[in-house]
């Protein structure tokens, strides 16, 4: 363009501002701004620090001309030709993310962390998915499916003209090739990919998936946040010598709406639209992607109330909860799957014995954790799986703060003065986890126990529980389901088979005899046989303690009131549905 100001492919992660400044590069990039009127709209808005350095370079630079018209921007990256839109032709909307807990990967088939599938969302799709805030499911990547009578053999029918972002073609083969290394991978969701028996491609358009025997909601397989998403077969194949671990780990490539940018894991995400995308670009959509993360929660709460923000994630409750009413913002306020627990560590120490851990379930003080750090905004939490979701016991008891029973049962267990030490581990970003923590070590003192408490980076976090060797620690974790049973919940955190990198049962709890029922569950095809199984389960697990069953509550998001087009699914949580998403 005339003015000649270069896009600033980088952001600088220390200040939430910069997202403002690295927007307004672009839109003056699409709107053909003068560099004056560029700077007119910083001081507007208030920018300064190394945000305003940002635009006073874009100001006074002179970029290089590039075949085609375009111009080069700082670092050797390419901007958009002079007047073109990233959005081709129509008006650019930009959507500024702030996230306060970090990404682990960008895989979508090794982990099942909370913040990671935020960016899965924006390039990566499953076969099929639930529909709105439901759980029936639809097709997708799939145009249609089919199940036989007996529920052993699933046929999905391949949508057709679909790319990946690297130009290879989606069709029958990839998509076996993207289930064949989630077997192999053995994480993720691998564990609901157990029963299968074979895949097969009998055309290119054709896949059909036979199982070895009934599971129940195998089909919730493919439609889950946490599923087989598609990945480039092409990326698969060329980095095959460890599955694509490595390479996926800060690569995205997929069929999705948005196109991986750059990134810089604890700093920021940036994507733009992919113009081929198989959904199309009729009506209003996001056209870039901007997705920082924020690690200090006042910054990331002024910046939402400036208006530098459009969508805040991961704050504070109480951060949430004052910015509720405030002009230009609003905040969800809606029913979610979300089931809060402080796990104690079951395989060594006292807590390997289940009466110290009904103990303490008995010492913590769930009334002040509801009423007074939640504010009333929750509930107590009876078991291990959510009061909404199917299959939840209405029957199962639930603990209640009794001290002078915990310091009983503490006694009876040989441990009359408690005189023992826990360690507390939780990860940045999930700042109610402090808190509990905070709570749990108060109550525990009063029974003699000492808890010590320690802050991990995320990666750190999940790299030493997810280690039998290093995972001797408590810890708070919220749990939301990607199959749309009681199976999730219950195999996920207490199956045997999910300790390790395989689940996220870090705890370690281990029972013959619930893992033996939970089999029997999965396996049973009918349903009222089933439930009685699932609620079997529940009770165990109440029974055994591994847990503290904290609380349940609403989803509370807060973002400006002109983002439209928000769609919350409880599966879905702590993701956005960029595609249809827009700002008015």
């Amino acid at each position: 363009m005339a003015s000649g100001i270069p896009l600033q492919p980088e952001i600088d992660a220390v200040d939430p501002q910069n997202l403002v400044a690295q927007g307004l590069i672009h839109e003056a990039m699409a709107q053909g701004m003068t560099r004056r009127e560029l700077f007119g709209r910083a001081v507007a808005l208030g920018l300064g620090g190394s945000a305003m350095a940002m635009i006073l370079a874009a100001c006074g630079a002179t970029p290089a001309a590039t075949p085609g018209g375009a111009t080069a921007a700082p670092g050797g990256a390419t901007a958009a030709p002079t007047g073109a839109s990233p959005a081709a032709g129509g008006p650019v909307q930009r959507l500024l993310v702030a996230s306060g807990a970090d990404a682990v990967t960008l895989d979508p088939g090794i982990s099942f962390d909370g913040q990671s599938p935020l960016l899965w969302r924006a390039a990566y799709e499953p076969l099929v998915q639930y529909k709105g805030n439901t759980t029936e499911i639809i097709p997708h990547l799939a145009e249609k499916f089919e199940v036989s009578p007996d529920k052993l053999t699933y046929t999905f029918t391949i949508r057709q003209g679909v790319t990946f972002h690297d130009g290879e073609p989606f069709n029958a083969a990839a998509v076996k090739a993207n289930i064949d290394r989630q077997i192999k991978l053995n994480q993720g969701i691998a564990f609901g990919l157990a029963p299968v028996a074979s895949v097969e491609t009998p055309d290119a358009w054709t896949v059909v998936v036979k199982l070895k025997s009934f599971v129940d909601g195998f089909l919730s397989v493919f439609a889950g946040m946490y599923t087989v998403r598609m990945i480039s077969p092409k990326v698969l194949a060329a980095n095959a010598t460890d599955l694509a671990q490595g390479y996926l780990h800060d690569h995205m490539v997929g069929t999705g709406p948005y196109k991986l940018d750059s990134y810089t894991q604890s700093q920021q995400a940036l994507f733009s639209r992919n113009d081929q995308y198989w959904g199309g670009w009729d009506g209003s959509h996001l056209s870039q992607i901007a997705i920082q993360y924020v690690h200090e929660p006042s910054s990331e709460q002024l910046q939402l109330q400036q208006g530098s923000l459009d969508v805040a994630m991961f704050l504070p409750d109480d951060s949430v909860e004052s910015l509720d009413g405030r002009p230009g913002i609003s905040v969800t306020n809606v029913p979610s799957y979300n089931l809060y627990y402080l796990y104690l560590p079951c395989k060594k120490g006292p807590t390997a014995n289940k009466a110290v851990r009904q103990a303490i379930s008995y010492g913590f003080d769930y009334g002040t954790w509801i009423n007074d750090i939640m504010k009333g905004k929750a509930v107590q939490a009876h078991g291990p799986i959510p009061s909404d979701f199917p299959g939840y016991a209405k029957d199962l008891p639930q603990y209640s703060f009794q001290p002078d029973k915990a310091r009983q049962m503490l006694a009876q267990a040989g441990y009359p003065n408690g005189g023992f030490t826990l360690k507390y581990t939780y990860e940045t970003g999930y700042f109610w986890k402090r808190p509990l923590g905070e709570l749990f070590q108060s109550n525990m003192k009063d029974l003699g126990i000492t808890v010590e408490i320690q802050e991990l980076s995320p990666s750190a976090w999940a790299a030493q529980l997810s280690n039998p060797e290093t995972a001797e620690h408590a810890f708070g974790v919220v749990w939301w389901p990607t199959i749309a049973t009681p199976f999730d919940y219950l195999w996920s955190l207490f199956a045997t088979s999910a300790q390790g990198t395989a689940g996220y049962n870090w705890g370690y709890y281990s029972s013959p005899e619930f893992d033996k029922i939970l089999t029997q569950a999965n396996s049973e095809s009918d349903d009222v046989k089933r439930a009685e199984l699932y609620a079997h389960c529940q009770r165990l697990v109440v029974e055994d303690a591994p847990a503290l069953f904290v609380y349940e509550k609403n989803y509370r998001l807060p973002m400006r009131s002109n983002v439209q087009g928000f769609q919350f699914n409880g599966i879905y949580i702590e993701t956005l549905n960029f595609h249809e998403m827009s700002k008015a």
